[in-house]
Order: structure tokens, then sequence, then C-alpha cells
């Protein structure tokens, strides 16, 4: 850097030159400030560079690498999505593990020994159960110690969960290792989607906010997969993984910057949008994410508003009857027991394991496809077709299965009929049945009651994984195997008239208009 004696000889004598080597100094101050503090302080005047996030090395070498712009980069976006959905992943393969995992372990050979198929459907009850218990604390959790922390915590009770599985010698610690998955789920549940929510752009989330739920059916997948080709301990081990990356990856990604705001962070939670926008200048967006925290506090309503309110009542009625169709379409027990009922099938030249892999792929390819599809009709017309066409497709294997075991006609020449019955409804069920209540809950309710109608739902929904996997196992030990479809598919019947009779119109429509449909009908 030039002295200021060699600065002012050049003021006296060449006005010019001095003005030029002002403007050199200011330029090498303003790089040395980059390089130190990796933030422009003439351009944040309120930046308090003591309380903010320091660059890590990691950040240094990347923006080296890919410098921040005035436009922004969105990769930063799509690794916290990413880092959520190592969660949903490793949710997803526990959930679905049981399929692989039943007609092993009630075989004789059992590496914990023979067990029932009673004994086998509480792998079903306690993770919900756990669920729900946990929901409580991580929803507090979440307010004090923030959505990063916890996602982090999430990869501890997958890891607990997975180690007891490998290192059972009874019973016992799977059950134990079910309380554990349940409450990484609460995690899940409750703290993911918010993450995913408050650190993405609408357009990256428009892009990627899917990866969670496709995250989940890929977990399916995966799992069974796995579980086809190796015996349960070594499964257990494989599915170590996810977890131990989803602790690596939380370490480098930042803490929502709403969730700092809401703390009083405020230089945090602007360190934190740059490094999620990967941009130079955020005081525009960090402003309106304030107001808009500020705006939703005065706005918040309380969780009675859901019952004195007529219109909210009706709203929580419609949702509440929509997870009721979803859950006992069968959903939640095919998914447990998928290779143990395509065994039951038999028959067919497909084994029941390939049988399950083929149901699991298309159920994750579906849900990768459909949402960009699905969003474009009509919400209640695709209620009414997925609902209907659920019904015909169980429909289908009641039929089969009342022919299979009340009549005296062979099937052989049919056998092919479970699996295209499954992937039909998984067709169906995908079109509108499995995702448009999640999607109706953001548009019934305002946003200051929004938070208490999705505790509600996730709640509800979690009683009813609790029941109807229990449901299943009970009606196929107690009865043909004709009952079960049937019962379901008096359901989807029952669904699509409700959905035609009772289910207002939302797509298009505002906050305001879909009220008013509502007032008009409470």
């Amino acid at each position: 850097m030039r002295s200021p004696e060699s600065k002012k000889v050049y003021t006296c004598d060449e006005a010019e030159v001095s003005v030029e080597l002002i403007i050199v100094k200011d330029e090498h101050d303003h790089k040395s400030a980059c390089d130190n503090d990796n933030f422009d302080k003439e351009e944040h005047e309120d930046f308090d560079t003591k309380t903010a996030i320091r660059p890590t090395m990691l950040d240094i070498t990347i923006e080296r690498l890919i410098p921040k712009t005035t436009k922004g980069k969105d990769f930063v976006q799509i690794c916290g999505i990413l880092t959520a959905s190592l969660g949903g992943f490793s949710a997803g393969a526990h959930l679905a593990w049981l399929s692989p995992s039943v007609p092993k372990l009630l075989l004789n050979s059992s590496y914990i020994g023979p067990i029932t198929l009673d004994e086998a459907s509480y792998f079903s009850v306690i993770t919900p159960i756990f669920t729900i218990i946990f929901s409580f604390v991580v929803g507090n959790a979440m307010k004090i110690i923030g959505r990063k922390h916890l996602i982090g915590f999430m990869a501890v009770p997958h890891i607990i969960s997975w180690l007891l599985i490998a290192t059972a010698q009874s019973i016992v610690p799977i059950y134990i290792s079910r309380a554990f998955n349940g409450i990484s789920d609460a995690v899940t549940v409750c703290t993911s989607t918010v993450y995913i929510g408050e650190i993405t752009t609408p357009l990256v989330r428009g892009k990627w906010g899917n990866m969670l739920m496709c995250a989940i059916f890929f977990g399916h997948l995966s799992v069974v997969v796995v579980g086809v080709y190796c015996d349960i301990v070594s499964t257990a081990y494989i599915f170590l993984i996810p977890p131990v990356l989803q602790i690596l990856f939380t370490m480098v990604v930042p803490e929502s910057p709403y969730f700092l705001i809401m703390r009083g962070r405020d230089n945090e939670a602007m360190s934190a949008l740059r490094r999620f926008r990967w941009k130079k200048d955020v005081r525009e967006e960090f402003s309106a994410i304030k107001k808009d925290i500020e705006a939703k506090s005065s706005e918040s309503g309380v969780f009675s508003d859901l019952f004195r309110n007529a219109t909210n009542r009706k709203a929580l009625w419609i949702v509440m009857a929509l997870f009721t169709f979803v859950e006992y379409s069968g959903l939640p027990g095919f998914v447990t027991y998928a290779q143990y009922l395509f065994q039951l099938a038999g028959g067919t030249s497909l084994s029941a394991e390939v049988s399950s892999i083929i149901f699991f792929s298309v159920l994750f390819l579906l849900t990768v496809s459909a949402s960009s599809v699905v969003g474009n009709y009509s919400r209640r017309t695709m209620m009414i077709i997925s609902s209907f066409g659920c019904a015909i497709s169980l429909l289908m294997e009641a039929i089969f299965f009342y022919v299979k075991d009340e009549t005296a006609l062979g099937v052989s020449h049919i056998s092919w009929v479970p699996l295209l019955g499954m992937l039909c409804y998984i067709i169906f069920l995908s079109a509108g049945l499995s995702r448009m209540p999640f999607l109706m809950i953001g548009e019934l309710f305002s946003p200051g009651i929004k938070n208490y109608a999705v505790f509600i739902a996730s709640s509800y929904q979690a009683v009813n994984m609790i029941i109807v996997p229990k449901l299943l196992q009970l009606l196929v030990t107690n009865f043909s195997m004709y009952v079960p479809f049937m019962f379901f598919t008096c359901s989807c019947l029952i669904a699509t008239i409700f959905c035609y009779l009772c289910v207002p119109e939302t797509r298009g429509r505002t906050l305001e208009e879909i009220q008013r449909i509502l007032n008009s009908k409470t």
C-alpha cells in the first residue's frame, strides 16, 4: 500500500492522478475486507462482525472456486435439502424394512429365533406411538435449539436403531429399535419440512422441494432391494451409512435464517442467508423475511381458533376425513406387509421378492414424476379419480382372492392379477389420494393457525398408522385374504362419494375465495 506522504505529493501536483490513486487504495482496502471478513461492510452498515458467523475454511475454498455473484447460486440450498432428505431416506428405509424382514423373521431359521405374525405386527405399532409422543418434545425443541441441530440429532436414533437390529439376539431389541425409529420420525415430520421451507427460494422449492418425499420412497425401494439379497444383519450395517453422512452434512450447512431472526440473532441470520443464496447482497430479502416473521407473529392465532370458527371446523373436518381415507385405503399395511402378501398370493412366475421390488419401484417412480403433473389439474377431480381408481384396483384383488380361497376354480392362469392390481392401486393412489391432503392443508387454513392444523393432521395420521397395519394383520390372520381387500375397497368408494359431495376446489383460488366456499357449505 502507498504511504500517505507519496499520495500527498501527487495530490499537490496532479489532481487527476490523486483521484486514481484513491480509487486504487479504496479497491485494495475493499478486497482486503472481503478476504478477511468474507463480508462487504460498506454494503451492510448494520452488520456486526463480532456476532456474525465466521466463514469456515470450506466456505473460503468454495468461494474461491465459485465466487459469490449479484444473482446468487442455488447449490447451498440444494445441499440443505439433501441433508434433511437423508433423514427421510432413513425413515423410509426403516418403515419398509419390515417388508423383506418379516417373512425372514417368521422362519424357524430366523437369526433371533422364530416369531409369530402377531408378535411381528407390533413392529409397525411401536414406531408411530413414539412419533406422536416425541412430536411434542421436538416441536418445542425446534423453537429453542434450532432446525439444523435437530436434523443432525435425527441421525443418532437411526444409528442406534440399526445397531440394535444388527446385534439383536431376541425380539426385544428390535422392539426397542422401532421406538428409536419413532423418535427420528418425529424430527422428520416436525423439523425437516420446516427447514426446507425456510432455507429455499420459491424457485428452488418448486424444483427440489419434493426431494424429501422422494427420499422417503427411495428408502422404501432401497431397503427392499438390499433386503432381498442380504440377510437382516448385513442390511442393518449397510443402512448405517446414510445417517453417518447426514451428521457430516449437518456440520457444514447453515442454520435456518428464519430461526435466527426469531431468536434475535440478526447478524448470524444475515450470514446464513448469504451462504444459502451464495450472493453478495441479501439485504432486500433479509428485510422481507424479517417483516414476514413480524407480521405472522402479530397475526398468529390460537389452537382453539380451529374449533371456535365454523369455517376452520369445516376445513379441519375435510382434512381429517381425507387423511382417514388415505390411511384406510390400505397403504400403511401394504408397505409393511407387501412381500408377505405377495407370498400368500402365490402361484405367479415372479417370486414374492421380485414382486415387492416392482411394487416399491413403481411407488418411487410415480412419487418422483406425479407431483409435477398432478398440480396442473383440479384438486377435487383428481381426488375423485384417484379414490375410484383405487377402489376398482382393490376390488380386483378381492375378487381374485375370493375365487382362489372360496371356490374350486383354478387361478394359476391369472396368477399375475395380484401384482397388476397393486400396481394399478399405486398409480391411482399417486394421482391424488396420497398427496392432496397435505397440499390442501396449506390451502384451506390461514397462516396463523396452519401450524396447529398440521400438528393435528400429523398426529391423527400417526394414530392411523398404528391401527391400519395391525388391522390388516388381524384380518389376514382370522379371515380369507379377500376380506381385507373388500374392507379397503369400501373405504375408497366412500372416499369417492365424500370428495364429490364435500371437498371444495382449491386450485387457482385465494384463501378468501376458498373460505367463502366453505362458509356457503357450512
